[in-house]
């Protein structure tokens, strides 16, 4: 499947090598979940406030592993690390390998792994696994979703915002700082708010059609380029809080990033 010519990409092939990555990090990462001894999974800071364990590592080693395998295209960007995998340089895999280490870490079952390829500006597949949870969401752009290999289709739980939970993820303290001070004003015309420490989570309840929306701030398209492409799929409105629509074309954090169900999305952007 190693083809320098854009053109021409199997993106079956794609799906396959994505879907078959995702499955070696989930079984790598459940090895490692809830362990015996806890010292058994090793962790750092790699910058305040950004956790690392040996299961986040043993992961992109593992997905390393599986598009090698694959004999994938393109070259890999990871939270992690950065692999080229050939010469193709139009082709990156966006990859968080762990999204959600902090509840992966306590036992929480809210985190994740998202996989998804980019050409030059464009989302075309993606895996998106929550391992604990026994679900896994892929696509191809302008195909379809498919979650535990059946095709699917989803809706919004909710259609007012006033009777909404909103997913809400700031990373990290200095971020949360700022918000507060400015930036959160919208949050008194939703239900309830729920942050998870994971982006790839929230944004799986979301295609779920468990959560009817999330909003992150300060983030890396790393964390929700698999998911983005999945919801986009499933008709669900990825946009900055003005509803212009996201450039993938750039590795740099994104400001604001609100992904909902286009009635709640709507009401979302207009209170933001």
């Amino acid at each position: 499947m190693n083809k320098e010519n854009e053109r021409e990409i199997d993106l079956h092939q794609i799906l396959i090598a994505a879907d078959s990555a995702t499955e070696a990090a989930e079984k790598a990462l459940l090895a490692r979940f809830r362990p015996d001894n806890a010292d058994s999974v090793e962790a750092f800071y790699k910058s305040p406030n950004a956790l690392v364990t040996s299961a986040d590592l043993d992961s992109d080693k593992a997905i390393i592993a599986a598009l090698k395998a694959a004999r994938a295209p393109g070259r890999i960007l990871s939270e992690e690390s950065e692999t080229n995998l050939s010469q193709d340089q139009s082709l990156t895999w966006l990859v968080d390998p762990l999204c959600g280490t902090v509840p992966f870490s306590t036992g929480m079952d809210h985190w994740g792994v998202s996989i998804a390829l980019r050409r030059k500006g464009d989302l075309i597949a993606a895996s998106v696994s929550l391992p604990s949870l026994g679900e896994r969401l892929s696509a191809i752009k302008g195909q379809g979703v498919i979650v535990n290999g059946s095709p699917f289709s989803s809706s919004s739980p909710r259609q007012k915002l006033s009777e909404s939970t909103v997913g809400l993820e700031v990373d990290g303290p200095d971020e949360w700082r700022r918000k507060l001070a400015s930036g959160l004003e919208w949050i008194p015309s939703v239900s309830q708010i729920n942050t998870f420490a994971s982006a790839t989570y929230p944004i799986s309840l979301v295609c779920l059609g468990r959560l009817p929306a999330a909003v992150f701030y300060g983030i890396e398209p790393v964390h929700l380029a698999g998911g983005a492409l999945i919801a986009d799929e499933l008709g669900i409105c990825v946009t900055d809080d003005s509803g212009q629509v996201i450039d993938w074309s750039k590795d740099d954090e994104l400001p604001v990033v609100v992904i909902g169900w286009p009635n709640i999305h709507d009401q979302l952007i207009k209170v933001m």
